[in-house]
């Protein structure tokens, strides 16, 4: 019989695409005019109840389980504060809570979140940066 071929890692910047795709009618923009570093937030018209629609999105799209906290990002600023009051460095808890984000986005977040009044720095690549740390998973590629 033969060999399987190894499984094809998934392209962040196609993954990223895809988003663009799932995120451009939700807003009724182009999806050519997003790119991997729109931030939902602050670049889009993007609320909550958007976040859950994006959601739904990609749990059909993708196929996988989508973890809202996870995926968006919408505990960063309980978890930093959390780790400060515990003494537990903040890059540390980001890592931890977002497996899924690369120690130089970790720290790019980190930096953007201790400015006052900055917006969210959710962005169309963290977004796809959770879906292939998802799809990775389902196929018993990550941890």
């Amino acid at each position: 019989m033969p060999a399987h071929p190894p499984h094809k890692p998934y392209e962040q910047h196609d993954i990223a695409a895809t988003v663009a795709a799932l995120v451009a009618p939700i807003f009724d923009v182009d999806a050519a005019t997003l790119s991997p570093a729109t931030r939902l937030m602050a670049d889009l018209p993007c609320e909550s109840i958007d976040l859950l629609e994006i959601g739904a999105g990609l749990n059909r799209r993708f196929a996988i389980p989508v973890r809202d906290a996870a995926a968006f990002l919408t505990d960063l600023r309980i978890h930093v504060l959390e780790a400060e009051r515990t003494g537990e460095a903040p890059e540390a808890r980001l890592a931890r809570e977002y497996p899924h984000l690369p120690a130089t986005r970790v720290a790019e977040v980190l930096a953007a979140v201790r400015v006052p009044g900055a917006p969210p720095v959710l962005t169309i690549d963290d977004v796809a940066a959770y879906v292939v740390w998802a799809l990775a998973r389902n196929n018993g590629q990550a941890g």
